[in-house]
């Protein structure tokens, strides 16, 4: 029998590269129940109690280097491109390395190095071809943009210019919160068990946060990806329609 916590969704937060002056993410994405927290390299080391029970690491987009602080280490961008041994060397065994991979043909070698695959960001399409053709762990890397309305959606974009530039090649969870969870029940039916999340870095990032904690396995499992969207509201009983 499938064990529920095998099948639970961990999700993960991407601290803004530039957050100036934001409400305590670390705190709210733990007291929400977040898996991990993933830092910019530079970024203030959080607290224990901001980040109690949250697994948390570095980001490293740069050439591989030895970090003081031990701790898991992602590989993005250029760091991605360098072979994983760098920092192997570097950090204890009981931390991980994650490395971004953008195709199957990288997937075993990552896989067989003892590392975390993570794919993104991407289109839908491409993550669910990816974690398809994986047989170990992996996660899902994703820029996240909920709202109550499309237009809420984007206009927290608006406001994190570079999050709207990584959104164009991968919206698939810019829109309402509805759009949000049947993106995630298909990346999750594909094999997704944890997915990380970088997001707008505005001041009702707080909301963000408590709309993006939604997409629980429990939530899931009651979402059948491409499944009729529930009815819109009705109107009021004041409101006589249009003539």
């Amino acid at each position: 029998m499938d064990s529920a916590p095998a099948r639970r969704l961990q999700l993960g937060l991407l601290l803004p590269r530039h957050g100036g002056v934001l409400p305590p993410i670390s705190l709210l994405a733990a007291r929400a129940g977040w898996q991990s927290l993933w830092l910019p390299l530079g970024a203030a080391w959080p607290q224990q109690a901001a980040a109690a029970g949250m697994r948390i690491g570095w980001v490293v987009e740069e050439a591989p280097r030895v970090l003081d602080q031990a701790a898991d280490v992602w590989l993005r961008g250029a760091a991605a491109a360098e072979a994983i041994a760098g920092l192997e060397s570097g950090v204890p065994e009981a931390h991980e390395i994650s490395v971004d991979v953008s195709d199957a043909a990288g997937v075993a070698a990552i896989h067989a190095a003892g590392a975390v695959a993570v794919f993104g960001p991407a289109s839908v399409d491409v993550l669910i071809d990816l974690l398809r053709s994986s047989e170990g762990r992996s996660a899902a890397c994703l820029p996240a943009s909920p709202g109550r309305t499309v237009a809420e959606a984007h206009a927290r974009l608006a406001a994190d210019p570079g999050l709207g530039a990584e959104a164009e090649g991968a919206p698939g969870l810019v829109g309402t919160l509805e759009d949000c969870q049947q993106t995630v029940a298909a990346l999750y039916a594909a094999g997704l068990r944890e997915l990380r999340l970088r997001l707008p870095a505005t001041q009702d990032i707080p909301d963000v946060i408590a709309q993006m904690s939604t997409l629980r396995a429990e939530v899931l499992s009651g979402i059948a990806a491409g499944s009729p969207r529930s009815p819109g509201p009705d109107a009021p009983a004041s409101w006589g329609g249009r003539p």
